[in-house]
């Protein structure tokens, strides 16, 4: 039986193995012991059926079947045009509120807010083209330079390093 994480199904890295005969068991650990199989050395031990716990092999016989993600299924879910709707106004208006909730508490702040719009359709990718790109006076931009000019800088200072280490300054 190969053992297996409960939440994601992956291998936790062991497993147990039920023979009929003791003789066959002793032989298999003793052959397949220190064996290498993809890259992993495999350690195999002969349990007496004296010290082999009665619940070991229970639900053995079960397939792991991956969780389900309902939030996951939700929010994929194809939606009706009506359901479309219906969540544009509900976002529209809880929007409002929020706003609402903001200026009441004397809060000056301005958000985008919900965009009924798919980001992706033509109209809006336009839209977003024409919109002149903002420079902003406080940006501040760096150029690094090339890598070949890193990387001979950097071994000029390797090569320097090791010319003082090979010959060191003689001191008085």
């Amino acid at each position: 039986m190969h053992r297996m994480e409960h939440i994601t199904g992956d291998s936790k890295g062991y497993g147990f193995v039920e023979f009929e005969s003791d003789e066959v068991a002793k032989i298999v650990a003793d052959t397949m012991n220190n064996y290498l199989f993809c890259e992993r050395l495999l350690k195999c031990e002969f349990m007496p059926p004296e010290k082999v716990h009665e619940n070991l092999f229970r639900g053995s016989q079960k397939t792991f079947r991956k969780p389900s993600h309902p939030a996951v299924k939700r929010y994929n879910k194809k939606r009706t045009p009506q359901e479309k709707t219906r969540m544009t106004e509900r976002l529209l208006k809880n929007e409002k509120r929020l706003r609402k909730r903001l200026a009441e508490k004397g809060i000056d702040y301005d958000f985008p807010g919900f965009d009924p719009t798919p980001v992706c359709t033509p109209t809006a990718l336009e839209r977003r083209k024409s919109q002149p790109a903002e420079a902003d006076e406080d940006e501040i931009t760096i150029k690094l330079p090339p890598t070949s000019v890193k990387s001979t800088t950097q071994k000029t200072k390797k090569t320097t390093k090791l010319q003082k280490k090979i010959n060191p300054k003689k001191r008085k």
